[in-house]
């Protein structure tokens, strides 16, 4: 058993109230596994620390701003300052996996949600949190799933095998199972317990035999008419109207192409992205061929809101069209879009990208507005110099605090945190 304990310190924030931030204490600290990037230095620990004081972040998943900004730059948290915690919800990055697995495994916190479910620490979970696990790990990876199923499934009693067969299901998109689903419901056709079989007869009956991607594009295809190099809807759906959804959300862009006598790139060129509807940018945005997703982002970028663009579309798609996506989303009024397009990029915007930043220009006006009148943004995360750090390099982000400074603001001012954890990084 590890000698070291987590410590609870608990932040005041003018947002959430009390909230507490757990941290590892010097035995500790030596202890947990070490992660794949170094820790900050401390003058970044100094500035990271007065983020968590200011920010008092209520969530793990609050934190991914400046704790990605950190990986961006190559480092992680020292642990001393803070690791995860299992109580609160909201997912932590994925290079904090080995402190929240560690943790759980040497019986510092319980097996959480958060926890790497497997076959070596299944009967150290208690029931719902090892369904919840199961549940998001049948949608993250189902062949994981399904063979941890057959591994752990034989071994378990009927109420074990049952919950776990009423996990398999559509997750809230609709009330029924995905056809990537089929195999794992049919797995359970051979269960030993009747009363199993029949649940599973039913989720597979309630399919009603669209239990291919193949099948339910051809329901779609029925509703959807090729003609005049455009491809819509043959009568048009209301508007804010979901027409088919179900089949939508089980089909794939090539299926749907295929099913309507159409290469996946001509799918994308004729397609009316308006009438389609987001359903169909969904299949779009999911599918791996980059020439695909390609065609349609350029199709959007030339007519679409920048608010409209999923950022999955750019995945992995030529240099230049990405940065035209880029430079889209430098207007959007979600501010946050520009840091999470640019991912594991964050924190590398100059200062000429920089002033093109629709955040860019509300930063003077908002800290004008608070000297004269003490008023603050309306609330934390929705401070464009909290903003403007998370995407820039540190000349541009200098160059802000700079501004900031002559035109009043006084540098212990908090809200300059985030800027002060850009350049100490």
């Amino acid at each position: 058993m590890p000698k070291g304990e987590i410590v609870a310190i608990k932040f005041r924030s003018r947002e959430s109230g009390t909230v507490s931030i757990c941290r590892a204490d010097a035995r500790l600290q030596s202890e947990l596994p070490e992660l794949a990037l170094p820790p900050m230095n401390e003058a970044a620990r100094a500035a990271f620390m007065a983020v968590l004081e200011y920010e008092a972040p209520p969530a793990n998943g609050s934190l991914a701003d400046f704790l990605a900004l950190a990986e961006a730059r190559g480092f992680s948290a020292h642990p001393a300052d803070w690791i995860p915690d299992f109580k609160l919800p909201g997912r932590h990055p994925r290079l904090y996996q080995p402190w929240v697995d560690w943790l759980s495994e040497h019986g510092l916190t319980s097996f959480h949600e958060a926890n790497t479910l497997s076959e070596a620490n299944w009967d150290r979970w208690k029931p719902n949190p090892r369904l919840k696990a199961f549940h998001d790990l049948i949608r993250e990876d189902q062949d994981a799933a399904f063979d941890l199923l057959r591994r752990v499934g034989p071994s378990q009693p009927a109420s074990t095998r049952l919950a776990l067969l009423s996990q398999i299901d559509a997750g809230g998109s609709f009330n029924g199972n995905y056809p990537r689903q089929v195999p794992l419901l049919k797995y359970f056709l051979n269960d030993r317990s009747a009363k199993i079989r029949d649940v599973a007869r039913e989720k597979l009956a309630n399919m009603n035999g669209l239990e291919t991607e193949e099948a339910h594009a051809a329901e779609l295809a029925k509703h959807i008419k090729v003609a005049g190099g455009t491809v819509t809807y043959k009568i048009a759906p209301e508007l804010h109207t979901h027409p088919f959804w179900v089949n939508w959300c089980c089909t794939t862009f090539d299926a749907l192409a295929e099913a309507l006598g159409l290469r996946p790139q001509e799918l994308a060129r004729q397609s009316d992205l308006e009438v389609l509807g987001f359903l169909f940018m969904h299949l779009v945005a999911t599918t791996g061929d980059v020439e695909t997703r390609s065609i349609v982002a350029s199709r959007m970028l030339d007519t679409a809101p920048p608010e409209q663009l999923p950022l999955s579309l750019l995945g992995g798609v030529a240099r230049p069209l990405w940065e035209r996506g880029l430079r889209a989303t430098f207007k959007s009024n979600y501010w946050n879009v520009v840091q999470e397009f640019l991912g594991p990029e964050t924190g590398t915007l100059n200062a000429l990208q920089m002033r093109e930043l629709a955040c860019f220009d509300s930063l003077k006006g908002s800290v004008i507005m608070e000297l004269e009148t003490g008023k603050l943004p309306v609330n934390i995360s929705y401070d464009p110099l909290r903003a403007v750090a998370l995407s820039v390099d540190k000349a541009a982000a200098e160059e802000v605090l700079e501004e900031a400074l002559s035109l009043g603001m006084k540098i212990d001012n908090p809200r300059l945190t985030m800027l002060k954890f850009n350049l100490a990084l």
